[in-house]
């Protein structure tokens, strides 16, 4: 729906200075100031202008920062959304609230990590003090459910582009509230992949054909092979991909224009504080990689922080400071008790203080950790013992991901003789191949299983569109949609006598249970028995191996980290690097063990682990909405 735009009565200097231009005369109102947090999913610090970025990305964001607080050396906790923004949320890090995987693989299938309901939020520490709290979130990391929703009384996860977040937000503090104050968040996604921008935003610094091939369908497998080392990027693809975010963060930094004029148009921007943040950054292939969510470099954990205090004075911080500061600094703009034992510093109190910078990321099987103190950066990565491959407990089946499966029948029971993944979409329908039996003519069966068809029904052989007809005996592969127990053919491929009778099917995992291997497994509506014998084809043998569980990370922790991986077999990397002489960290120096930092980053880990606030719980199963919201922002089912 078209609206018209509060921002277009405003003259283009209003809106470009955004807070505090527009009204010069409004008076300040009395009373605690209104709150608005915005974080901006997978934006780098270096890509602003006010961070060093020679394009105009972020006019917008610039104007706010020469106007306000800022900090020239800010990180994050985590290296990708679902650790990193509960720790600014809450102050605590991800060792504390156990939110470190967004789709991990169980013997269940696919779960998320949740936020624990004992945790306390921002929104808790708002509301408690007569705030009105309002969320509107594009991550479906995010989403209801998950825990983040604690303390605010409208909490919106949906798929909203930059435009329609600010609308919403504007909307909401249109309502009457009866005089109080309010707390807004603002989640907005647009800098990362798939980039929803308008067109004349993503070809601002280049072409549409210059960036074509990170665009579209084929775009996230062209990613993939980024990640997986079967494409090599050359400095073109390089310089495509940064000017396809840059054109979408510029998107993005006009829509927050506008938002910081509409603050003005409605007399609110001389009492609310407005606080800019990333929950962290981006890789354009420096590592090997892109995207984000697979380690600890310091283009992933760099962040803007920007924080408009009105009444003080524009100052720009260059002491490295962490955003597990965020919760104490907020608290303490607004005039509010600082509460909890926070991890984190009030930075309005202490701006120069200097702490070591720490972060974390879990993979499935691997624990890594960082500690930067100054210049001097160390980086670990844990990897526990291997295990016997009679002691691999479960196949990296997930809900929403998709399978083929060879199968055979005994007695009533369908039985999986091999697993093999398929980098297909989750929402293609369902395919049945075998041995036509019981033919009748609305119907017929592949090893028991109905199949339904009629005159819709096309026709296909591997050589062109008009196959045979339907025969007892004929061996055919039936794609179409299942319902009430029945597969209804859309499409019916014919094979010659030749091919193998071997049966099988290919859909999305709909529900898995298991229990060390053993269990069941229901693809596109068809459940299969899982057995000792079952194979695994076609995936890294280390899939099916033991995952590490976030409490192995805090006996990790707990009982000091070197010691512990000395005891128990860990395998324990160490890299060094010079952030100031190597700001991309490509030339790692090895590490001994024991050193001063190492020493300084166990006793940290010991003490926030003891300080924990998840449980063995703080977990919960996805569906297959859940993962496909994942799948379509770029997550796979396991990847995080």
């Amino acid at each position: 729906m078209n609206r018209p735009h509060f921002g277009l009565v405003l003259s283009l200097s209003c809106v470009a200075s955004a807070l505090g231009a527009c009204s010069p005369a409004a008076p300040r109102p009395s009373g605690r100031p209104n709150v608005v947090l915005i974080c901006l999913d997978t934006v780098r610090a270096d890509h602003l202008g006010t961070y060093g970025c020679p394009r105009a990305t972020t006019p917008a964001l610039d104007a706010l920062a020469a106007r306000s607080l800022s900090f020239a050396d800010a990180s994050a906790t985590a290296g990708w959304t679902k650790p990193s923004v509960p720790s600014f949320l809450t102050g605590t890090y991800p060792c504390q609230h156990g939110v470190y995987e967004g789709s991990a693989r169980d013997e269940a299938g696919a779960v998320t990590d949740i936020l624990p309901a004992s945790s306390l939020t921002l929104a808790e520490v708002f509301e408690q003090n007569g705030y009105q709290t309002a969320a509107f979130v594009h991550n479906a990391q995010l989403r209801a459910g998950n825990g983040f929703e604690q303390g605010f009384g409208t909490y919106q996860q949906e798929n909203m582009d930059a435009r329609a977040i600010r609308w919403r937000g504007l909307d909401w503090l249109d309502q009457e509230r009866g005089g109080k104050p309010f707390f807004l968040y603002l989640h907005f996604l647009d800098a990362h992949w798939p980039y929803p921008a308008p067109e004349q935003w993503l070809s601002r610094f280049a072409s549409a054909e210059a960036t074509a091939k990170f665009r579209g369908k084929d775009s996230k497998a062209l990613y993939a092979a980024i990640n997986d080392g079967t494409y090599q990027m050359t400095s073109d693809d390089r310089a495509a991909l940064e000017a396809l975010y840059d054109g979408s963060l510029a998107y993005l930094d006009s829509e927050l224009g506008q938002f910081f004029a509409g603050l003005a148009l409605r007399g609110l921007d001389q009492n609310t504080i407005v606080c800019v943040v990333a929950d962290h950054g981006e890789e354009f292939g420096e590592h090997g990689k892109v995207g984000h969510g697979h380690g600890l470099w310091e283009n992933l954990l760099r962040v803007p922080w920007i924080l408009h205090v009105p009444g003080r004075a524009a100052r720009r911080f260059e002491t490295p400071v962490s955003l597990i500061d965020l919760f104490p600094t907020l608290l303490a703009a607004a005039g509010l008790p600082q509460t909890g034992a926070l991890a984190g510093l009030d930075r309005l109190a202490t701006p120069d203080a200097k702490r070591p910078i720490l972060a974390e990321h879990k993979a499935p099987d691997r624990y890594f950790q960082s500690l930067r103190e100054g210049d001097a950066k160390l980086q670990r990565k844990f990897t526990p013992p291997k295990v016997d491959e009679s002691a691999v407990v479960a196949f990296p089946l997930a809900v929403g991901t998709r399978w083929e499966a060879e199968f055979e029948r005994k007695g009533d029971a369908l039985v999986a003789t091999q697993l093999k993944p398929r980098e297909e979409e989750p929402d293609d329908p369902p395919e049945l191949k075998g041995r036509i039996e019981g033919l009748s003519a609305s119907d017929f069966r592949i090893a028991g299983l109905r199949v339904r068809y009629d005159a819709k029904s096309k026709h296909q052989t591997d050589v062109g569109t008009l196959g045979p007809e339907l025969a007892n005996g004929q061996i055919v592969k039936v794609r179409g949609p299942h319902a009430d127990g029945a597969l209804y053919a859309e499409r019916i491929k014919f094979y010659a006598a030749s091919e193998s009778e071997q049966l099988e099917v290919r859909a999305t995992v709909e529900a898995v249970q298991q229990t060390n291997g053993l269990g069941q497994v229901t693809l596109g509506g068809f459940a299969l028995a899982l057995t000792a014998e079952t194979a695994l084809k076609d995936t890294q043998k280390e899939a099916r191996k033991r995952v590490l569980a976030r409490e192995e990370i805090v006996q990790l922790l707990e009982t000091g980290a070197t010691a512990f991986a000395a005891a128990n077999r860990y395998e324990v990397e160490r890299q060094q690097f010079d952030v100031r002489v190597d700001r991309g960290e490509l030339t790692p120096r090895a590490a001994e063990a024991g050193t001063p930092l190492e020493r300084q980053l166990d006793e940290l880990g010991t003490a926030l682990a003891q300080k924990r606030i998840f449980g063995a719980g703080d977990q919960k199963a996805l569906d297959a909405a859940a993962m496909k919201a994942l799948q379509d922002i770029g997550y796979g089912g396991g990847d995080h």
